[in-house]
C-alpha cells in the first residue's frame, strides 16, 4: 500500500496556478511568496493574470507588500478610503465608490499608465473630476477601453476635450444633447454607449455621425413625452449603425395613460433612424405609487403588450418589459 501521502507541491504548475488565481491575492503572497523558487516563479506569472484586492480600512498596505501590490491587475476602493495609487503600478482595471478629492488627484496616466477600466461612482461634485474627465476624454490614459461615470447631481463636465480613440465602452448618468454630440466626436471608437437622458428644453444640431456605436441604452425620468422622443430621434439620427437599442422609461405622472394610448413606442422613429436595428427593448418601468398603480392597471398592460408588439413589425427582434419598481 502506497503510504505516500499527497502535499500542494505535487500537484502540477497549471493546476497551482487555478488554485492561487482563486484565493484572495495578499493572502496569496503571504502565504507563498518566498517559500521556494518554483512558487515565486508561479507568483511572477501571476502579472498575467487578474488579481483582486479590495482596499478598506482594515487592510491598508505595508511596507513589506509592496512586491504584492506590484502584482494587483483589478483594484477596488472602499468609499471615503485615503491611500496611495502609486503603490498599484500595474493596476489594469480600477473601481473607487466615493473617492476622497486627495485620491482622485492621484489619478494620473503616468500613476496608471496601464489603466484599461475605470469605474468612479461619486456622490459629490468635485473638481478634480473635472480634471479626471478632461483627462479621459484627452487620450491621456492611452490604454483605457472602458469607462464608468456615475454621479447623481450634475452633468458631466467637457473643459478642453480633444479625442479618446481607445474608448469603446462608456456608462455615465446625465447626458444632454451637447454632452451627447462632444460624446460622439471625443470617442470615435465608441461602440457601447449607457447614459441617463438629461431633460433640456432645447436640441444641440450638427450632431456628428457616429459609425461605430452598435450598442445604446438610454434610461429617461419621463417629463415630456414629446420632448423627450424629439431628443430620442435627433440622437439616433448620429448613430445610423446602431444593431442593439434599450430604452428605459419611468413615468411619474398620471397624464401618462393618455401618451401611451395611442403611443407608436418609437416605432416610426426607429424605422426611420435605424435601417441595420437588430433587437430593441423598451422597459417600462411603472413607480409603486398609489396614484400612478391606478392608472395602468392589468388591463392597460396587456394593451400595452399588444399594441407594441403591432407597432413593431419589422426586420428586427421587438421585446417590452412592463414592470413595478
Amino acid at each position: 500500500m502506497d503510504s505516500h501521502k499527497s502535499q500542494l507541491e505535487d500537484l502540477p504548475n497549471e493546476l497551482l496556478s487555478e488554485i492561487l488565481k482563486n484565493l484572495d491575492a495578499r493572502d496569496v503572497f503571504r502565504a507563498f511568496y518566498q517559500v521556494n523558487s518554483r512558487f515565486n516563479q508561479l507568483i511572477q506569472l501571476f502579472q498575467h493574470l487578474q488579481l483582486t484586492f479590495h482596499m478598506n480600512s482594515n487592510n491598508f498596505l505595508k511596507t513589506n507588500d509592496e512586491i504584492f501590490s506590484f502584482y494587483v491587475h483589478t483594484l477596488i476602493i472602499s468609499p471615503w478610503i485615503n491611500f496611495n495609487l502609486q503603490n498599484f503600478p500595474r493596476v489594469r482595471r480600477l473601481r473607487l465608490n466615493n473617492p476622497l478629492p486627495k485620491v482622485l488627484e492621484q489619478l494620473q496616466p503616468n500613476v496608471m499608465p496601464h489603466l484599461e477600466h475605470l469605474s468612479v461612482f461619486y456622490t459629490y461634485n468635485m473638481y478634480e473630476m473635472v480634471i479626471l474627465h478632461e483627462n479621459i476624454f484627452s487620450n491621456r490614459f492611452v490604454n483605457l477601453k472602458s469607462c464608468e461615470l456615475y454621479e447623481k447631481q450634475t452633468l458631466i463636465s467637457i473643459p478642453h476635450w480633444t479625442q479618446s480613440p481607445s474608448i469603446q465602452v462608456l456608462k455615465t448618468e446625465y447626458v444632454d444633447s451637447t454632452i451627447f454630440k462632444i460624446i460622439l466626436g471625443a470617442c470615435p471608437n465608441l461602440c457601447f454607449f449607457k447614459f441617463y437622458l438629461y431633460p433640456t428644453n432645447g436640441m444641440t444640431t450638427d450632431i456628428p455621425l457616429h459609425n461605430n456605436l452598435k450598442h445604446m441604452i438610454i434610461e429617461v425620468q419621463d417629463a415630456d413625452w414629446y420632448n423627450d422622443d424629439n431628443t430620442i430621434s435627433a440622437f439616433l439620427e448620429s448613430v445610423p449603425k446602431l444593431e442593439q437599442l434599450e430604452i428605459h422609461r419611468r413615468p411619474d405622472s398620471q397624464n401618462m395613460r393618455g401618451y401611451i394610448q395611442d403611443y407608436d413606442w418609437l416605432s416610426s422613429i426607429i424605422k426611420h433612424r435605424l435601417p441595420i436595428l437588430r433587437r430593441f427593448r423598451f422597459y417600462f418601468h411603472l413607480l409603486e405609487e398609489e396614484k400612478l398603480m391606478g392608472c395602468i392597471d392589468e388591463n392597460i398592460q396587456i394593451q400595452i403588450q399588444s399594441n407594441f408588439h403591432d407597432v413593431h413589425k419589422g426586420p428586427y427582434q421587438a421585446q417590452i418589459f412592463i414592470d413595478r419598481e
